[in-house]
């Protein structure tokens, strides 16, 4: 029998003392919750990063210029919690191209990274932020942007990649289609390619081919589990004449082998006989929402309702399920291809917690109950970042309940409401996006719209409150050439759409600035429905409730560093009363310390830059040194797999066209003037028959039968693991007893063939035993790379070189593991109460050159053709909310475009954009 829901209509006005007023007894469930939820933030709170960086892409040779803003808690305020800030530039690859450590003062920092050809190359790249405090919370939560790198005006090469896929039986297929062309267009017919498809570390496919008369090139990928591909990438290496070959890296841009549709009911579950939202989600191959349609029917195959989609692959319909059917879903995909997808099966018991419409100055809440559930009391709050604007018991009569909650003074960002048992048990959870005028608006005004090559251009800037009352705030701003680089901003990261959403969302969101660049309600509405499919993730209430706060593992950064450590007996126990002495030999700087009764010690207010590093010895109180000195080091973290494969770009020279051809037209101008231009200061790497040397004995690669560098995400946690479980490693460790006992435990001995010992070389030095157990032990942070040689008598020789070959007495070369450190500072002898410690300090910062063209000297012939033509990241605006920027044009012609983002110390936010002009 259907059972028709008559709803009791119950307002609250006030939370101070309204009709849902909370019950006060020092016993109540809903109490508790808050109280747990609130020592919860109290022991953990969220700090977010975002960077505004100058411009969307980049080329090689160019500079991203960036300003980091740090804030935590619900109202985003600058954080005072953390001192150091960590920026990592990504490859394709899933390696670190170069890390930067930044101080933070007063929430903010400022930084930049040269995109020089040593560093960097055509690709995808990915810039991260965080702070070690934000590590407690997981990887998911930092700042993660995916960037596209094009080439600069040297490359004869350019590169793109398409994908066909096809079903045979229960398997897609995956065909890559590669082409290459000149700088012209004109496809490189009839050339050799050469091509590993990688994992990180791990080479899945290699193989080659010629390309056909449009340079094009088809390559099988293997089968693989669904998003087994989504990380991997292509390496080719194109064959151009002779020797000399260009490599070009591509993505695979999979997000899965087939579109990916789930469904998602309001609030959690679906129960029978109450009418719920549903909505739904496709994904593409690519990352990418999927205009599907279809309808969906129940096990009497009537269509009870149907599947439009509404924005970028998201939509819901209404479905009021029945006991005893179940219901799916056929799906049409843009292709004319079709399948059948079940829906979520509906419970009898239960609550839908729905939101029934969202004004401008509350929501509307239902809540509705299964037919066994007609007369109880429930529990609802509602949280932002740890804050709690709503705490309630609702009485549930006749199956529902209706209340609106007042959002005027909620800040904007992500509402959590929560509906609780009257135990206090969590049962439903919805989220709603607040989106209240609550940030700075910022008025940016030139006293013209039209100007000059080189001309002089004034900015006023004024901040205001939404009730337009003057704001001191901090901003950066950047200005570009639009014409030069093309930018989308619905696209794009900014301010806004990173603090108040993606940092709070696992998951990639696509095209996460359409919801706050040009709001309206078509924009809040589909926010809506991002809700409904990616929602609130921040912590488990398990954990809250349980007051079981994660272990925060990983320490705030202070502005001032300090060095701390132990020292301990070869059987590793305290020494306590030892003397630590910390050496700079560069800088004469020398302190020492006494460690306590742990064998503790530290040494405080240090003021570390990038490249300082030190010599921490040890010894006992009566100065004996047969200790084991330890300095406390932090592992990086490790890098995860690219969330945002839906910025991944398979299309670069498209996307750089028009940047390459400014990039071309300021080399030619420069040349004219004689200089050299950029074709000679920038030159792409091209891989030679001749490989590059290294090492003692200076073989080559190739000469070598494994060479290992350090990963990452590799499953390992030392050295001797990461060597045994590289891809087709022939080490292996066998775990020998010190019978001589000067070692201080048992020996980790590399074995090749089950009977033979490889010997090992440090820096080019042969270590015993005893003194290379400490690396095998260690993580591979101080790793350069390993190269291992087996087979050849000849390469072994050569790497070990005369002196180390003669030190073994020996007519037969032995198997040599050959370690390159970072630091190249492992000592002969080593001394384990002997330590160098190259810590990561903070690096230097350039600041932008903004030319003056009213001097002459200023004033060039040649043409400045920049893209960015000025960047600051220090722009105040004090008590009367007015500052005034001025710099010149460049050479560019066309739109020029000024971002300024920023924040004040109420946590308020602020982005505006302002283009003009230049003749």
């Amino acid at each position: 029998m259907k059972i028709k829901a008559r709803y009791t209509l119950v307002i609250v006005g006030c939370l101070m003392a309204g009709l849902l007023a909370f019950t006060q007894k020092a016993e109540d469930p809903i109490d508790k919750v808050v109280a747990s939820l609130q020592q919860w933030f109290d022991a953990n709170p969220q700090e977010k990063v975002y960077l505004h960086t100058d411009k969307p892409y980049y080329l090689v040779g160019d500079t991203i210029w960036f300003k980091a803003y740090v804030t935590v808690g619900s109202e985003n305020q600058l954080s005072a919690i953390s001192g150091a800030l960590y920026v990592d530039l990504i490859t394709e690859g899933d390696s670190i191209a170069k890390q930067l450590k930044l101080p933070i003062t007063t929430g903010m920092s400022v930084g930049n990274f040269v995109l020089d050809d040593d560093l960097t190359r055509e690709g995808n790249y990915r810039i991260r932020a965080y702070t070690q405090w934000m590590r407690n919370a997981g990887a998911d939560y930092f700042y993660d942007k995916t960037f596209t790198i094009g080439n600069s005006i040297t490359n004869s090469v350019f590169a793109k990649i398409d994908y066909v896929y096809t079903k045979s039986s229960s398997k897609t297929n995956i065909k890559a289609i590669l082409k290459y062309t000149d700088e012209k267009g004109n496809p490189l017919v009839s050339k050799n390619v050469s091509y590993q498809l990688k994992e990180s570390y791990r080479i899945l496919a290699t193989g080659g081919g010629k390309t056909n008369a449009a340079g094009e090139l088809s390559i099988n990928l293997p089968n693989a589990k669904p998003g087994e591909l989504s990380n991997s990438y292509l390496m080719t290496k194109v064959n151009l004449s002779g020797s000399e070959t260009v490599p070009k890296t591509f993505p695979i841009k999979t997000a899965s082998l087939q579109t990916d549709v789930q469904f998602f009911p309001e609030s959690g579950s679906l129960i029978n006989g109450v009418k719920s939202k549903v909505a739904f989600k496709a994904t593409g191959t690519n990352g990418l929402g999927v205009a599907i349609t279809g309808v969906i029917n129940d096990s009497d195959n009537k269509q009870v309702a149907q599947i439009d989609v509404k924005h970028l692959g998201m939509g819901y319909f209404y479905l009021t399920p029945q006991a005893g059917k179940s219901y799916t879903a056929t799906i049409t995909y843009p292709d004319g291809a079709s399948n059948t997808v079940n829906l979520p099966a509906a419970v009898n018991d239960g609550y839908v917690l729905s939101v029934l419409n969202q004004q401008k100055d509350s929501v509307l809440v239902r809540i509705n109950t299964g037919a066994t559930k007609a007369a109880n009391t429930v529990g609802l709050i509602g949280q932002m970042g740890g804050k709690v604007y709503f705490s309630m018991t609702v009485p549930i009569q006749n199956g529902s309940a209706v209340v609106s909650l007042p959002t005027k003074e909620i800040a904007s960002g992500i509402l959590q409401l929560t509906l609780f048992s009257a135990s206090g048990s969590p049962l439903n959870e919805r989220v709603v996006f607040i989106q209240n005028n609550d940030n700075i608006d910022l008025k940016i005004n030139s006293n013209k719209k039209a100007y000059a090559r080189r001309e002089k251009i004034d900015i006023d800037i004024d901040a205001l409150s939404g009730l337009g009352k003057p704001v001191g705030g901090n901003f950066s701003m950047s200005v570009m050439s639009e014409d030069a680089v093309p930018s989308y901003e619905a696209n794009e990261n900014s301010i806004f759409s990173h603090i108040l959403l993606s940092s709070d969302i696992k998951g990639y969101i696509e095209k996460p600035n359409y919801y706050f660049f040009k709001p309206s309600d078509d924009t809040k509405a589909n926010l809506d429905i991002l809700m409904l499919t990616q929602g609130y993730r921040r912590f488990n209430w398990t954990d809250v409730l349980s007051n079981t706060s994660p272990a925060n593992t990983y320490k705030a950064d202070k502005l001032i560093n300090e060095i701390t450590g132990k020292v301990v007996t070869f059987d590793n126990k305290p020494v306590a009363g030892g003397r630590v002495i910390i050496i700079n030999n560069k800088t004469g700087f020398t302190r020492d310390t006494i460690t306590d009764k742990n064998g503790r010690f530290a040494f405080t207010r240090l003021l570390i830059t990038n490249g300082i590093d030190f010599t921490v010895q040890g010894a006992n109180a009566k100065g004996g040194k047969r200790v084991n000195t330890i300095v406390d080091q932090v592992t990086p973290p490790v890098i995860s797999f690219n969330k945002n494969i839906g910025d991944v770009n398979a299309d670069i020279p498209t996307l750089i066209k028009t940047a390459l051809e400014n990039s071309l037209k300021q080399d030619l101008e420069m040349q004219k003037q004689g200089k050299p231009g950029r074709v000679k200061e920038l030159r792409e790497v091209r891989i030679r028959a001749a490989k590059p040397k290294f090492g003692a004995g200076a073989i080559t690669e190739s000469q070598a039968d494994m060479v290992f560098r350090p990963d990452s995400r590799m499953p390992c946690t030392s050295l001797w693991e990461c060597l045994q479980e590289a891809n087709r490693s022939r080490v292996r460790f066998q775990q020998l007893l010190d019978t001589t006992g000067e070692c201080g435990g048992p020996l980790w001995i590399p074995i090749f063939q089950q009977k033979t010992q490889y010997v090992i070389l440090i820096d080019s030095v042969m270590i015993q035993p005893c003194y290379y157990q400490s690396v095998l032990i260690n993580n591979t942070e101080d790793i350069a790379k390993v190269v291992v040689s087996c087979d050849s008598y000849a390469i072994n020789a050569k790497l070990l070189g005369p002196l180390n070959l003669s030190r073994l007495n020996t007519r037969i070369p032995p198997p040599v593991i050959a370690i390159y450190t970072k630091s190249g500072n492992f000592r002969k002898s080593s001394d384990p109460s002997i330590v160098h410690y190259a810590p990561k300090g903070y690096d230097y910062v350039r600041e932008f050159y903004a030319p003056k063209y009213n001097i002459p000297q200023n004033n060039p012939a040649a043409a400045d053709l920049r893209s960015t033509v000025y960047w600051n990241p220090r722009i105040l605006t004090g008590p009367t909310g007015h500052s005034k920027v001025s710099y010149y044009n460049s050479d560019q012609t066309g739109t020029y475009r000024v971002t300024i983002e920023g924040i004040n110390a109420e946590g308020m936010l602020a982005r505006k954009v302002y283009r003009y002009t230049v003749q």
